[in-house]
């Protein structure tokens, strides 16, 4: 009994692990490094894959040119500068007028077919409505040619209201055409030396200090700049007009020309009228300036002194200006001085009326 509870009492001997083999080790470390490097790989690629494509990037993969890239440049050699390299430019053409917006034409002047010998006076004359013994006047505004819009205004008035064109505008052509088409008489509002440095004739202006052989220049210079004239009237000229000199320049210029004078009469000094008739000129003076001030009830005022001259002479001659008031009161004084019996007719015809015998000149 003694021998079989310590027979019983032994432990059963555990068995021995066996040594894993080194083939089998190598396996697994082959398997768990392929396993971590397929992983590295898979999380890289994730984290470099490209955004999704917006649409504002797509328009701007259309829309934007490729920019090349800069001219690589050579070192100069010693000595020499290196040429910067320059732009290459586009040329622009013009846009063109829109199929449905023809292109505008400069209307036909309207010329009245010269008679033989006849001066530039009498061929280029606005057709005059038949006096009757009743008073004519003549209404001419000067300075045109700058302001277009207030130009076509005066364009726009009766024909026989006399236009003068400053020389040294723009589209000159243009705007004495279209004056011609609609009956009036033109002149060249030429630009005489004033008194003084604050007022601007504007260029090619006469001046004596010049010498004759300049003015005569620019004399020549004044009368090509348009057709169709009867003559010319001074621009300013407060200090030209009152010498005898120069006006005997101008007067010579319009005889050899077959043109007329109008004294605008800047000077009471002034001797226009009379050098243009010593020359055998046909030639006037203003009786009034219209605009001065300027508003409408100065012209107004001075269109009633007109009225008053031409019942006393039989004509009057009164200068004005596109300007707004000014165009406002003639447009509404023009109906109203013929329903009261005065005849609006172009300068010629109180030019030719002045040098007829019976015909008093208005006194100042």
């Amino acid at each position: 009994a003694r021998m079989a509870r310590r027979a019983g009492s032994r432990k059963t001997p555990r068995r021995r692990a066996e040594p894993r083999k080194p083939w089998r080790r190598a396996a697994l470390a082959l398997a768990g490094a392929a396993l971590l490097f397929g992983a590295g790989i898979g999380f890289g690629a994730w984290i470099a894959r490209p955004a999704p494509e917006t649409s504002h990037q797509r328009m701007a993969a259309v829309t934007t040119p490729e920019r090349s890239a800069p001219p690589q440049m050579s070192a100069p050699p010693p000595g020499e500068t290196a040429a910067v390299p320059l732009p290459r430019l586009t040329p622009v053409e013009p846009p063109m007028p829109a199929p449905s917006e023809p292109a505008v034409q400069a209307p036909a002047p309207r010329v009245v077919p010269p008679s033989a010998g006849e001066p530039a006076w009498r061929r280029f004359a606005g057709v005059a409505e038949t006096a009757d013994g009743r008073p004519i006047i003549a209404i001419v505004l000067d300075d045109l040619g700058i302001d277009k819009r207030r130009g076509r205004r005066a364009i726009e008035l009766p024909s026989a209201v006399t236009l003068a064109f400053l020389p040294y505008a723009t589209d000159l052509d243009e705007q004495t055409a279209l004056a011609r088409q609609r009956g009036h008489e033109l002149l060249v509002h030429v630009p005489m030396q004033p008194h003084g440095h604050n007022s601007d004739p504007g260029p090619n202006v006469l001046d004596i200090r010049l010498g004759a052989a300049e003015v005569r220049s620019r004399i020549d210079w004044n009368l090509k700049q348009f057709e169709g004239y009867v003559g010319v009237n001074n621009h300013m000229g407060s200090l030209f007009t009152e010498s005898d000199e120069g006006m005997r320049l101008v007067a010579d210029e319009m005889r050899a020309r077959g043109l007329l004078f109008l004294d605008s009469l800047t000077s009471a000094k002034s001797v226009g009228e009379a050098e243009a008739q010593s020359a055998g000129v046909p030639t006037t003076r203003r009786d009034v300036f219209l605009d001065n001030t300027d508003t409408a009830a100065e012209v107004e005022y001075r269109l009633a002194q007109t009225e008053r001259i031409a019942r006393e002479t039989g004509s009057a001659i009164a200068i004005g200006h596109p300007r707004d008031a000014t165009l406002n009161v003639l447009e509404e004084w023009i109906p109203k001085a013929r329903a009261a019996g005065f005849v609006l007719v172009p300068l010629t015809a109180v030019v030719e009326a002045r040098a007829t015998p019976g015909i008093r000149q208005a006194r100042r």
